[in-house]
């Protein structure tokens, strides 16, 4: 009798490591700041259920060292896989592989182009043509009334749909106003500092640009930056739109830095897959796709987005 009642505890004080609840994530670039906010969101949902344990990778903008991740994922046994894709058209083998082991794969922010949702696959994030349309229909308002409009587009990384499908919703509003024209559309990878190069290389070109609309913030708040550097002015001379609505996003709205960005919930995303992690993992069934809604981020708004 003692025995039993000795072993019962002892299964009893292994139980929580062996029910844990083994996550795997894989962050495509963890020195991106949008991404870096993502992560922390993740730690911090993944603290309310005491039986998760999460295991994060940093993929270095690889989507080879990314592949090895999952499989190593795999490997390991996890319950459940997070993804962040550095390549949407880059998934297949990920899903594949993750398919045939029957551990629940979920997409995270990026929604993979050349794999199908379902089937243990699901995606979690935001409707990024919605948030082109946004920003550049709060821009097009602006100008209305003014005969010839040059528009710059900046892009983030050409591998992600993102910038695809920003920059397809801003081209949708453009194609609507006879007097907007796209002059001149090149990437800037998401980083500040590639956006602060790629603004100068265009006013020293001579172009006269009138918006600049950026696929995210870091990017437009760099452009920004030389606009400034160059003594031209934000909000008169070229209104500069971004994406994101984070922190820095925010603060340069505040400052006038920014014209107008796009608020991505980030947080939403990040405790939303955390919760489809728990939930697959306890063999229960999640949405294939479950949207968060972009929302437009103004001068006369921004305030009620400084605490999210």
């Amino acid at each position: 009798m003692k025995r039993s009642i000795l072993f019962c505890l002892i299964l009893l004080s292994l139980s929580p490591a062996v029910f844990a609840v083994q996550v795997g994530v894989s962050i495509a670039q963890m020195d991106d700041v949008f991404l870096s906010r993502l992560r922390g969101y993740i730690i911090e949902q993944g603290k309310t259920y005491p039986d998760m344990k999460i295991q994060f990778e940093d993929a270095q903008g690889a989507v080879d060292k990314q592949l090895s991740q999952v499989q190593n994922f795999i490997n390991g046994k996890v319950d459940v896989i997070i993804v962040n894709p550095v390549d949407t058209q880059g998934t297949k083998n990920m899903t594949d592989a993750a398919r045939a082991a029957k551990i629940p794969l979920i997409y995270l922010n990026r929604m993979p182009s050349d794999s199908k949702m379902g089937n243990g696959v699901s995606y979690i994030g935001s409707d990024e043509i919605e948030a082109g349309r946004l920003q550049m229909q709060y821009l097009a308002d602006k100008v209305k009334d003014r005969k010839s409009v040059n528009v710059a587009i900046m892009k983030g990384l050409l591998s992600n749909d993102a910038t695809r499908f920003r920059t397809q919703g801003a081209k949708e509003v453009i194609a609507k106003h006879p007097n907007m024209h796209v002059i001149v559309e090149d990437t800037a990878k998401w980083m500040r500092e590639d956006g602060m190069n790629l603004m100068n290389n265009w006013i020293l070109s001579g172009d006269k640009i009138d918006i600049l609309s950026a696929n995210a913030d870091e990017m437009a708040i760099g452009a920004a930056m030389a606009i400034k550097s160059n003594g031209i002015k934000i909000g008169t001379d070229i209104l500069v739109g971004g994406t994101d609505g984070g922190p820095n996003g925010l603060q340069a709205i505040k400052t006038g830095l920014l014209t107008v960005t796009v608020f991505q919930d980030a947080k939403s995303q990040a405790y939303g897959a955390v919760d489809m992690a728990e939930k697959a993992a306890k063999g229960e069934s999640i949405q294939d796709i479950h949207f968060i809604p972009f929302q437009l981020v103004t001068p006369e708004n921004y305030q009620k987005f400084m605490t999210n």
